[in-house]
């Protein structure tokens, strides 16, 4: 019986032990299977809950965490031009990630997932350089 008991506890704490944002936090991303195959990245500040990215442009901003419910302040970037592919593919994600309504870790990569369901992959790229 305490063997079944361990056995439980260890399975509540893969499904539930594993939503911490320490788990994103200091770490930046590049987002999988992107629009038009344009590098997006994205990465979240150390110890303020500031998150930052580029596309085309660097964005950044904030966002507010409760357990593995996330959602991103608006966020602001540089104003530069470019290739008009890469410029929509910048355009859609930034109009998205405003919808995103939680996440969750898949092994290192972070999957960020939309008010309508959209999963949003982002492949761990390595620790945010101070």
């Amino acid at each position: 019986m305490r063997k079944l008991s361990y056995v439980l506890a260890a399975l509540l704490c893969i499904a539930g032990c594993s939503k911490s944002a320490g788990d994103f936090k200091g770490k930046e991303y590049s987002m999988i299977n992107p629009q038009n195959g344009v590098e997006i990245t994205l990465g979240f500040d150390q110890t303020e809950p500031r998150f930052f990215g580029k596309v085309v442009n660097n964005y950044f901003g904030s966002y507010e965490l409760d357990g593995n419910k996330i959602k991103f302040g608006p966020a602001a970037s540089t104003m530069m031009m470019g290739p008009e592919k890469e410029m929509e593919a910048e355009q859609n994600y930034l109009q998205i990630l405003p919808r995103v309504v939680s996440w969750h870790m898949s092994g290192s990569n972070l999957v960020l997932v939309t008010n309508n369901g959209q999963e949003i992959g982002f492949k761990y790229l390595g620790d945010v350089k101070k």
